[in-house]
């Protein structure tokens, strides 16, 4: 029999042992059915994951109608052959950056503009070309990025009073107005608002009466918050904003000059013949 529970139990032969290892075993299942354990373990902290750039999109414009070319930083160049008009161009930067675009025919047409990022982010610019023929967009980067060329989506319009928001560089919907003064207001003013120019629908510039300043002509060290603009022909514009840096936030706001309505002769005033006393 002993050899029996020796092959059965090589290492518990022994009568007490067994009883000491079935005492072990009895605290250890009563322990854990009491719950008298420890403390129940944390759960584990949650993972931080890398912001999604959607989310730092600014409310633009983008680039929805006919797409004329993709870029990347691998395929930065691309050439065009546009008609007169607008042409957006709607980039998305992988990381902080500074991003240059250039926008020519390689004659009398040229636009660059020189753009921030700050971190993940998407916006839009916009380009008129004047005639028609070929045009070269080129765009370098210190970073990773993609872009898209396109036509606007003529669809899209707004009508006064036209309110408009958004972080860093956008171009906004079109908005018709009709000729005549308006309000331009903004919300941010010296050097913490971006650069504003308003533009015709065809992407040309909306200049001031003497030709010398875009449309609003707000410097952008400039103190004032609204200013006077002159619509000279009713018609479909849009606004290009161009912060410092990009995302920034930015607010305007532009409404018809209120209408002052003349004055009229005032009230009539009736004299009394005077009286004159009986004699």
């Amino acid at each position: 029999m002993r050899n029996r529970i020796d092959r059965v139990f090589p290492f518990h032969a022994n009568t007490v042992g067994m009883k000491c290892a079935y005492g072990i075993l009895l605290l250890v299942v009563f322990l854990l059915a009491c719950g008298c354990t420890g403390t129940p373990p944390e759960m584990p902290a949650s993972v931080q994951t890398m912001p999604d750039i959607a989310a730092t999109v600014s409310p633009a414009v983008p680039a929805t109608g006919a797409v004329l070319a993709e870029l990347s930083d691998v395929r930065p160049n691309a050439t065009l052959a546009l008609q007169p008009g607008t042409v957006l161009v709607s980039f998305r930067a992988e990381d902080a950056q500074k991003m240059t675009f250039g926008f020519t025919n390689g004659g009398d047409y040229a636009e660059m503009s020189e753009i921030e990022v700050t971190g993940p982010y998407a916006g839009t610019l916009a380009f008129g070309p004047p005639d028609a023929g070929g045009y070269q967009l080129n765009i370098t980067g210190s970073g990773r990025w993609t872009a898209t060329a396109a036509l606007p989506d003529a669809a899209a319009h707004l009508a006064v009073p036209v309110n408009l928001s958004g972080s860093g560089t956008a171009v906004s919907p079109v908005f018709a107005l009709e000729a005549g003064e308006y309000i331009f207001a903004r919300n941010e003013t010296g050097l913490s608002s971006p650069l504003y120019e308003l533009r015709f629908a065809n992407g040309s510039y909306l200049m001031d009466a003497n030709n010398t300043c875009v449309q609003p002509c707000l410097g952008m060290d400039s103190a004032h918050s609204f200013t006077f603009i002159e619509i000279p022909e009713s018609g479909e514009y849009f606004l290009s904003v161009l912060p410092r840096s990009s995302p920034h936030p930015w607010n305007v706001t532009i409404s018809a000059v209120p209408v002052i309505l003349p004055l009229g002769p005032g009230p009539v005033i009736l004299q009394t013949p005077l009286v004159q006393p009986d004699t």
